[in-house]
């Protein structure tokens, strides 16, 4: 088969992403934490920036920022092409002189220090007891630890010991142990079999030396420089080692004495397999348990499986008590901690900061929105480092710094612009979402409309994958509580009257319902198909379901209780 070689031209549009807008499209889709992070970082890298107090962010050009603009337009025609100016043709006051032929970019570094530096400060050294703002953090103990300390209190051989540290190694956060013993053994066997043969190859080493050291002393005479020296440092004198006793491997039975070692400590629960056992050393832990206690370690013995079901007559049959004592029975159930881990471990609460504000009017009743900026700095220009910048036309600095100070100068200028172009976005897309759903911000969740991001797209004129960009990860603060901005998005189901309903509103009923229900006989999902057509809802059992799983609400029967 013969191969040829051959040339086409094709002519194509292809629309891309200049890096100034893929920055400013990450920017918009930045949450107002992250947002910080990210200008704070800028400002330590970029010594074009500077915080400033002002409340308005001062730029050169008030020109609104468009994204699909490429800012390296704005940059001057001369300083592109790297020509000068003509010194002879510019009246300007004569700068601090600098070496335009070294050729280290940064060496004026330390001219723009001793110019920012104030006669307060001085020349001197800091002072050893200057306050840099460190702050002292308290050292946070772990359940992992608190069990460490116990095993260290009980008599244990050292193959016990390295069970117990392996075990409590291996427990989750929530204090469960979900590996299997054997493979703890392994792990444990194969340590051993690692530090036994460790140690053999230290003996051997200091073996071999202490014979060498034996030869040469048998050759040599008694009154030699090493024998003299060994006198005066008996440290250096080499003494016969000692052949070191190699650690037994471990069996399963020893890993389950270990594994019983472990969840007899504090807090009672640790290291179970699962949640039926760790309810059980909750209860065997109690030193006086009374007969209530001692029912419910009999129901999880012997019925567990028909006690999570909820079958409550079996029970009842099965150990020949009424309902009131079953009732008793399964408080002091609940009353057990399914996560003994988690009393030893400090959870790191999530904290959520609206990205809006939106507030109703008293006497106007106008929807308020404002953009929650106020932790983001306020930045402008450091003059210092602009002057720098405009001295670089003058043939004052060589090629490398002209093009480092115009890289930071027009970086400085883009977030600038971006930060603020990315709040008329934002607002203008909350703006949309707030027309759409006013009666939500008036009377509550249950004034909630169908909205898809289309809706809002239409209304803003921008993009869908815009609009899904500052949604995602964005909350705002309203009179009803915060939430999520993909909250007020929700398909629509049509009611006996025609009208759209919210699958949000539809899924909020549900849950009223279920909420409302007797305990001792929860509804169904067709109960509360027909409750919802009362409504003038007509929804699906399978719908009604779905809804219900959506929720992580449970089927009745799981539901029921005495």
């Amino acid at each position: 088969m013969s191969m040829k070689v051959s040339m086409n031209l094709q002519a194509s549009l292809l629309q891309t992403l200049t890096p100034q807008q893929i920055q400013y499209l990450k920017l918009l889709q930045l949450p107002i934490l992250q947002l910080e992070q990210h200008v704070r970082q800028e400002v330590e890298q970029n010594p074009m920036l500077d915080e400033s107090s002002e409340e308005s962010i001062a730029i050169e050009d008030e020109s609104d920022f468009e994204p699909n603009e490429n800012l390296l337009s704005t940059i001057p025609k001369d300083v592109m092409e790297g020509n000068d100016y003509d010194d002879s043709s510019r009246d300007y006051e004569e700068p601090i002189p600098f070496d335009a032929e070294h050729h280290d970019p940064f060496d004026f570094y330390e001219l723009a220090w001793n110019e920012t530096r104030t006669p307060e400060q001085g020349s001197g050294d800091w002072d050893d007891e200057d306050d840099f703002g460190y702050n002292e953090q308290s050292e946070q103990t772990t359940f992992t630890d608190d069990l460490i300390e116990q095993i260290n209190m009980l008599n244990l051989s050292d193959q016990e010991k390295l069970l117990c540290y392996n075990i409590i190694g291996n427990l989750e956060d929530d204090g469960y142990l979900r590996r299997t013993l054997e493979d703890i053994v392994d792990d444990v066997n194969t340590r051993i079999m690692e530090e036994n043969h460790k140690a053999h190859r230290e003996y051997l080493r200091r073996h071999k030396r202490y014979l060498e050291e034996s030869i040469r002393k048998n050759s040599t005479s008694g009154n030699s420089y090493f024998d003299n020296l060994e006198e005066e440092d008996p440290d250096l004198a080499v003494e016969e080692p000692v052949a070191p006793i190699p650690l037994p491997s471990v069996t399963l039975e020893m890993a389950e004495m270990a594994l019983h070692y472990v969840q007899q400590q504090e807090p009672s629960g640790i290291a179970a397999r699962d949640l039926r056992e760790c309810l059980l050393l909750q209860l065997e832990a109690k030193t006086h348990p009374n007969d209530t206690e001692l029912l419910a370690k009999r129901i999880l013995e012997k019925s567990y499986d028909v006690f999570v079901m909820k079958h409550y007559a079996v029970l009842c049959r099965q150990f020949s008590i009424n309902e009131d004592e079953l009732k008793s029975a399964i408080d002091a159930i609940r009353r057990l901690n399914p996560k003994p881990g988690g009393m030893g471990i400090s959870i790191a609460t999530s904290t959520v900061i609206p990205d809006f504000v939106i507030s109703v009017d008293d006497e106007s009743d106008e929807i308020m929105i404002n953009v929650n900026d106020t932790r983001i700095p306020q930045l402008k220009l450091n003059k210092m480092y602009e002057d720098l910048k405009k001295e670089a036309r003058y043939r004052k600095y060589n090629k490398e710094t002209k093009e480092w100070l115009r890289k930071k100068y027009d970086d400085a200028k883009f977030l600038l612009q971006a930060i603020r172009q990315r709040k008329k976005t934002m607002l203008k897309v909350m703006t949309g979402i707030a027309g759409a759903q006013k009666d939500f911000f008036r009377y509550g969740e249950s004034s909630l409309k169908p909205l898809i991001y289309k809706d809002v797209a239409d209304v803003t004129g921008m993009d869908v994958s815009t609009i899904c960009r500052i949604v995602n990860g964005k909350y705002v603060q309203t009179d009803f509580g915060t939430y999520e901005l993909r909250f007020f998005f929700s398909e629509s189901l049509p009611s006996d009257d025609g009208e759209e309903v919210s699958t949000t509103v539809i899924k909020q009923k549900i849950k009223d319902l279920i909420d409302k229900e007797p305990k001792l006989k929860p509804h169904s999902d067709d109960k509360l198909m027909a409750e919802l057509k009362k409504q003038g809802l007509n929804v699906a059992r399978r719908t009604v379901a779905k809804y219900r799983e959506q929720m992580r609400i449970p089927v009745a029967r799981l539901r029921k209780e005495l």
